[in-house]
């Protein structure tokens, strides 16, 4: 229970949203295109899950964020989400969701297929169902109008398995006032704080004591096997034309996307869309632009497969005016700025024998081919080479061991009544002793900042048992904290509440549930090898 409210009492709008929308997207919109069948990553009672879906998905869901939320969706957010990770899961997850539904005989009717259909707004005109605008979207989208109902109706066999699993969890009430309570009731603590850096000048160490500290941590010292690659670039813009794009093209994509055109200021709900003369120009841009990456794809595919066969990567190059690149040496972990954004570079580069080329590679502006042109191995390096990094390290992880004795002794006093928290600041005079504001717990604590395991050690804390009974480390420092005052609840707003806590929380322990049944279900079929997996996600 504490568990779920401390997933659910952070306000983190961003990454919630964005990873709801995984799950979402994959699940029910995922898979759309047809496309040529590739070797399998996976299969699920012999259904195959191949290396373009899972590519394909990938690259569009990275696509849906970037255009929905533009600068706000930064690389550091994508990187916290782990979109790979996510949608290899995902992808096999839905295959297991499916095969469960199959096993329970669950059935989709045509006409249930069809209100599915009927009901979806791009589909529709002045809220109405329009066969044109279906045709329209579906042939831009490049799948026929049978292949898109297949889909519906394995979307709605997993909405119907769904609903059957969540439909059996209930909320007591005591659970949801234990949530209201959680996320509502103001604590002030008293706490101390005792940081690392207050001993970091206190150790001196000698040369054998670093010798032996870089030793024993040799991994995090080791100089890693660096590689220099050439390479050619294809960027897209070389082939951009947009004065190849039809009426017909720009009317196709207009409808296809219209989601995209709603009226500044209107609501998701909204049927008002800008005409599509004012939004031409985004549409030729947005056509020209997937249409040359296309282009220099096929160019980059066709010079792939010359090279492979005469392996003449400088001939070619010279003999088609394509400039040849060379990167510094560089690590798997510090790829040169210019190409961090080239997918799968980091497993290609370090995977190539000398002078070996890679397939067509491609980030969101280009394509390429790179030769691996020298290496060099990992080694650990001398202490003279790295005395400095290593003593800084060691002096760091000196001063963590004895901030870290300190508040385990400092605790264990508290516990046996030998001192009170007021007291311990006039007996140390290195340490940060305070009260905090009112907060609630599942917030940012004054003075301290987030801390999910002080939030959890809170819920329990009361006047007979104040002291919270373990050592906290929370942004680089080591914190004591004992409840001071806890404000009383607002039983007035929790009946008013009531409902719509109640409401919200079902929810979460209807996902939570279903979660659990899935990663379950999964595991089970993997160990009966109802899935067999084919290619891991390191190898994509």
């Amino acid at each position: 229970m504490l568990a779920l409210m401390r997933k659910h009492a952070r306000n983190w709008l961003m990454k919630a949203i964005l990873g709801i929308i995984i799950l979402v997207f994959i699940f029910y919109f995922g898979s759309m295109r047809g496309g040529k069948e590739t070797e399998k990553i996976a299969s699920i009672d012999g259904i195959k899950i191949t290396r373009n879906e899972y590519l394909r998905e990938y690259r569009q869901l990275v696509d849906f964020y970037r255009q929905r939320y533009g600068a706000s969706l930064s690389d550091e957010v994508l990187g916290m989400l782990n979109l790979k990770q996510r949608v290899y899961d995902a992808l096999i997850d839905r295959a297991v969701v499916l095969a469960k539904a199959d096993e329970l005989n669950l059935d989709v009717s045509d006409g249930e297929v069809q209100q599915a259909v009927f009901s979806q707004p791009q589909f529709q005109r002045n809220g109405v169902f329009d066969p044109d605008a279906y045709e329209r979207a579906l042939r831009f989208q490049g799948i026929t109008p049978e292949d898109f109902e297949t889909r519906q109706r394995k979307e709605l066999k997993i909405e119907k398995l769904e609903r059957l699993i969540k439909e059996s969890v209930k909320v007591a009430e005591f659970e949801a006032y234990d949530f209201y309570r959680f996320q509502n009731q103001e604590l002030k603590i008293a706490y101390v704080c005792i940081d690392p850096l207050d001993f970091v000048d206190e150790p001196s160490p000698s040369d054998e004591d670093l010798r032996t500290y870089l030793q024993e941590n040799a991994e995090q010292f080791r100089i890693p096997r660096q590689v220099k690659l050439r390479y050619i670039r294809f960027p897209a813009s070389n082939y951009e034309d947009p004065s190849s794009i039809t009426d017909d093209m720009i009317e196709d994509f207009y409808y296809a996307n219209r989601e995209d055109f709603k009226k500044p200021g209107e609501d998701d709900e909204s049927d008002t869309f800008l005409p599509i003369a004012e939004v031409r120009d985004r549409i030729v841009s947005s056509i020209a632009e997937t249409r040359a990456l296309d282009k220099a794809y096929r160019e980059a595919k066709t010079a792939h497969d010359f090279i492979y066969q005469h392996e003449n990567f400088e001939e070619f190059a010279a003999k088609h005016d394509l400039v040849i690149n060379e990167t510094g040496f560089f690590s798997r972990d510090t790829l040169p700025d210019e190409l961090a954004a080239v997918e799968n570079l980091d497993q290609w580069a370090f995977d190539l024998a000398m002078e070996e080329m890679t397939p067509v590679l491609s980030d969101d502006r280009a394509h390429y081919l790179f030769v691996r042109a020298e290496e060099q191995p990992e080694r650990l390096p001398e202490l003279d080479e790295t005395r400095v990094t290593v003593e800084e390290s060691w002096r760091f992880q000196e001063s963590l061991r004895l901030a870290s004795a300190q508040a385990d002794d400092m605790l264990e006093q508290l516990r046996n009544g030998e001192t009170t928290i007021e007291a311990l600041a006039e007996q140390e005079k290195n340490l940060s002793v305070g009260t905090t504001d009112f907060f609630v717990p599942g917030d940012e604590i004054p003075e301290i900042g987030y801390s999910d395991e002080l939030a959890e050690a809170f819920f329990t804390l009361s006047e007979k048992n104040p002291l919270a009974d373990d050592v906290f480390f929370v942004d680089g420092k080591f914190y004591l904290a004992a409840l001071k005052e806890r404000k009383p609840i607002d039983e007035k707003d929790w009946e008013e509440q009531k409902d719509a806590v109640t409401a919200a929380l079902l929810d979460a322990k209807k996902e939570q549930f279903f979660q659990s049944w899935l990663a379950e279900t999964r595991a089970s079929m993997l160990a009966s090898e109802r899935i067999t997996i084919n290619i891991g996600l390191e190898n994509l």
